[in-house]
């Protein structure tokens, strides 16, 4: 792998001789050619004597610049005399005859071109079918963190705030959309000339285009705001619309979901999250959206999930149509979340802008907490809060504890590094360090704190600095001092428990690696660490802020440190506590463990401490035995989640080894499925669901025969055409099962083949087809497996975005780990240009292709693969891979025989 260099980094920005203030820019798409052409004028202030002006731009042609400017009430004109290109850095340079003076403005006037590329980056084309099955495109944006110089020529760093007026000259049956609302729309004539020019023509695919009548559409001026979150949508959308209250904006804000022609009515769930998030938003942050719009467009092609631009959110289809009737429940809730988090930007982020990528995790982490928030606010029945302990707490922790991982606030020098930090670490670490201080100040201290910095920043840029600063005047105590070690050190802490006396106990604070080998160099760190000492009387607010401490007890009694999980680290606890825990939960109401998210993190805590040696697996399996009476569904989830990584790991061990942990959650899991059937009543709650489809797939993953034949009747039926007999929440785990039960390779066929013809349908919703497509990885047979690699690297059967699924699927399958890293390495280069204008995918596929595999042998191989080739583009998620693939590699070195022994103790019992 590529080694970084010794010399420290020097940050890429523009020269700072000119700063735009506004831009007027217009847009003229062909989505028959796929070319677009522009002008934008810029108006300048001069900082200093100027005779170049240096911009960023990349796949943009300029045909001509010239720059308008007075001085001493002299006006003057001049075009560039040349006009140069850094391409490795993107930048454009535009050279003038006559210097323009400091402290003076100028306009700055472009005309170019580009191309609507098919990357999903910058200004690009979507693709989707017609009534007829005829492919066509739409144009779409999606400009963050560096792309809005695919677009137009412009000033692309989040601190270079301007103003923006947009027109779009499009065909005049599309609809045309951009971040503020529109002022006119007319048909277009070019000024000057015949009514011709009013048209597109050209080619497409070697055939004569056109002419198509064009319209003009020119938008209102938008704020002060960066350039990534400018945007603008061309196609044939329809929409529903709805209004806020306006009881805390001030006036009701429109709100409208679009969507290809015959799927807008699946947005009816989004738009009524939007209309209720907004209000809650401008109520807990004290200012009113400033905008009078809020649209949200599904988009066909979309690298990311949803993207926060001001006025103009764009999604993935999946993330914004739902479907009451076809779809999962599951979808229902990252439905909701996804619109709340992308709607909490339009303050946190668009309004204050980070200063500098080195500040991401201010945009995403809180958008991520305060996402949460607002759903809690909206769905209060869903016990999110617990969600969030249950899965966005450990896709953080998970990561944080590699070595590879990175702080919170990290430095960011080169553009082509900031794709990397988009990650858990940003999102979910940083929205678990917000919600730990959250909970130490009071939620309304801490809000009154955010809106002391929304007021003080607005229309302006910010850094956590500025946020603990706000804070710490709000709370009365130095925010910063202790938060500080948060996001600007890698890792967190583990918690080990000492007691010799029983009214007493002793803590002592590690970092932890989940490769359990922490060198004494990478213990330098001491958190703060809020300790929230749950005893059967009550909770201690202790704080730890030494290496060691000890505490005493107000009795001799059972405690359990983090109450509630609100803080961010893992508590070790002496065998002889963990065994007093089992008691509890065996208990009515489990005793001192009655609240869910304790249960939920005495299970994270045990099941990933044997992961680094810290605690053996064989207590891990011997402790979840104890939840055999569990009622709560994030427990259960909890306890699928650490099994089936066990599992997973111990894939090259012996079958009766396998076989004994399947047992064991086939007698945990089994009797919930039994007990809570297959039939969805109108009176069943939104946990109560969910943790059917949990148990049903945990259960025929397990080999309940019952389970397993049940499963088999009703994908029969369904495929049949009785669509009833198999509810869409129980599709996915449905094919799971049936799959992995296939008596032999030629009903394995079979199955796939009907799973493969549902992927195809598009009657049904996206979320049911990608359910299908993830299915499909789960084959045994090499065949199989093979198609379904096969199916990858086609656009007609799966799109580039969806391609994650894909490398998800073939990940978590066992059988098909060899055969998918021989199909990476081989086609490596093919891959890495299919996905060279998505890194983060072509980072997922790496991550995915690599993280299972358990042979250190194997893992020196790839190891060996990535030597030679440049790797700096994903550097991290490679590193994490192998590093994960190592920790798990040594897990099972490290504890075979100790659950070899659990097994044969408790032959018999699970088989």
């Amino acid at each position: 792998m590529c080694k970084p260099s010794a010399q420290t980094p020097v940050r890429q920005v523009l020269p700072t001789n000119v700063k735009p203030v506004h831009y007027d820019l217009s847009l003229k798409p062909n989505l028959k050619t796929f070319v677009f052409h522009g002008r934008v004028k810029v108006d300048l202030e001069i900082k200093e004597d100027s005779t170049t002006i240096v911009l960023n731009t990349h796949d943009i042609k300029i045909h001509s610049a010239t720059l308008a400017s007075s001085h001493l009430k002299t006006e003057s004109t001049q075009t560039a005399t040349e006009i140069t290109y850094d391409e490795k850095r993107d930048l454009a340079t535009l050279t003038f005859q006559e210097s323009v003076k400091a402290n003076t403005t100028a306009v700055l006037d472009i005309v170019f071109e580009g191309v609507l590329n098919d990357q999903m980056a910058g200004f690009y084309r979507s693709s989707y079918k017609d009534d007829n099955g005829e492919v066509q495109y739409l144009a779409t944006t999606q400009f963050e963190a560096t792309d809005a110089r695919r677009a137009f020529p412009c000033w692309d760093e989040p601190s270079l705030k301007a103003t923006f007026d947009v027109t779009l000259i499009v065909p005049d049956h599309l609809t045309a959309l951009s971040n503020m609302n529109v002022l006119s729309e007319k048909p277009y004539h070019e000024v000057g000339k015949g009514t011709e020019v009013g048209k597109l023509e050209g080619k497409h695919e070697g055939k004569e285009v056109g002419p198509i009548t064009l319209k003009e559409v020119k938008y209102a001026t938008t704020p002060l705001m960066s350039t990534y979150l400018l945007a603008f949508v061309v196609g044939p959308f329809e929409y529903i619309e709805a209004f806020t209250s306006g009881e805390h904006n001030g006036q009701p804000i429109r709100s409208r979901v679009y969507a290809l022609p015959g799927s807008v009515e699946q947005g009816r769930h989004a738009l009524n999250v939007c209309v209720l998030a907004l209000e809650y938003f401008a109520k807990v942050f004290g200012e009113a959206y400033p905008l009078p719009k809020v649209d949200m467009v599904a988009i066909p092609d979309f690298e990311a999930g949803a993207m926060e631009n001001w006025g103009l959110i764009t999604y993935r289809t999946v993330a914004l149509l739902y479907d009451e009737k076809s779809s999962s429940i599951v979808f229902k809730k990252s439905t909701a979340y996804t619109v709340c988090h992308e709607l909490a930007h339009q303050w946190f982020g668009n309004l204050v802008t980070m200063e500098w990528w080195d500040h991401l995790w201010l945009n995403e982490g809180f958008a991520t907490w305060v996402g949460w928030l607002a759903v809690d606010n909206i769905f209060p029945d869903w016990d999110v809060w617990t969600s969030f302990v249950n899965e966005d707490m450990p896709r953080a922790l998970n990561l944080d504890a590699l070595r590879s991982s990175h702080p919170i606030e990290v430095a960011v020098n080169d553009p082509a590094e900031i794709h990397q930090i988009f990650d858990a670490i940003s999102y979910y670490k940083g929205a678990s360090v917000i919600r730990m201080l959250s909970s130490w100040l009071g939620v309304e201290t801490f809000l009154a704190g955010v809106r002391r910095y929304l007021h003080r920043h607005k229309l302006s840029n910010a850094s956590t600095n500025d946020l603990w600063t706000a804070l710490s005047e709000e709370a009365g105590v130095d925010v910063s001092n202790f938060m500080t070690l948060w996001t600007k050190r890698v890792g967190y802490p583990v918690l080990k428990v000492h007691q010799d006396d029983p009214s007493s106990f002793q803590v002592t604070q590690t970092r932890y690696l989940s490769t359990g080998d922490l060198k004494e160099e990478e213990d330098e760190t001491v958190w703060w660490a809020p300790l929230g000492v749950l005893t059967p009387e009550k909770i201690e607010s202790w704080t730890l802020t030494e290496k060691t401490q000890n505490f005493d007890l107000t009795s001799e009694t059972l405690f359990k440190l983090n109450a509630n999980q609100t803080a961010v680290y893992r508590v070790n606890y002496p065998i002889d506590i963990i065994r007093k825990f089992a008691d509890e939960i065996k208990k009515e109401n489990s005793g001192l463990l009655h609240n869910t998210s304790d249960r939920v993190g005495l299970l994270a805590d045990s099941g990933n401490l044997c992961v680094s040696g810290e605690q053996t697996t064989a207590a891990f399996l011997e402790l979840a035995e104890a939840f055999e009476n569990e009622t709560d569904y994030f427990v259960w989830s909890q306890l699928s989640t650490h099994l089936g990584n066990i599992l997973s790991t111990w894939y090259g061990q012996p079958p009766a080894i396998r076989d004994a942990i399947k047992g064991l959650r086939r007698s945990l899991f089994a009797p919930v499925a039994h007990r809570l059937g297959w039939e969805f009543a109108a009176t069943d709650d939104y946990l109560t669901n969910i943790l059917r489809v949990l148990a049903i797939s945990n259960a025929g993953l397990s080999k309940d025969a019952a389970t397993i034949d049940e499963a088999k009747r009703r994908f029969w039926l369904c495929a049949g055409g009785d669509t009833e007999a198999l509810h869409p929440n129980l599709r996915g785990p449905v094919y799971n099962i049936v799959l992995r039960a296939a008596k032999d390779e030629e009903e394995e066929i079979r199955l796939w083949d009907e799973i493969h013809k549902i992927y195809h349908d598009q009657t049904i919703p996206t979320d049911q087809r990608l359910i299908a497509l993830s299915a499909l990885g789960g084959a045994k047979s090499p065949t199989l497996i093979d198609r379904y690699l096969q199916m990858s690297l086609d656009e007609n059967e799966v799109r580039g975005q969806d391609s994650i699924y894909v490398f998800r699927s073939l990940s978590t399958n066992p059988e098909a780990r060899d055969l998918f890293w021989d199909f990476f390495s081989q086609n490596y280069d093919m891959l890495h240009a299919k996905f060279a204008k998505s890194l983060s995918l072509f980072g997922s596929a790496v991550r995915s292709s690599v993280s299972g595999f358990t042979c250190l042998d194997k893992i020196a191989e790839i190891e060996a693969f990535f030597a030679e080739k440049d790797t700096r583009e994903y550097a991290r998620p490679l590193q994490q891979a192998i590093e994960g693939a190592k920790v798990n590699g040594k897990w099972v070195q490290r504890d075979h025989e100790s659950v070899a022994a659990w097994v044969e103790k408790n032959s018999g019992r699970f088989a």
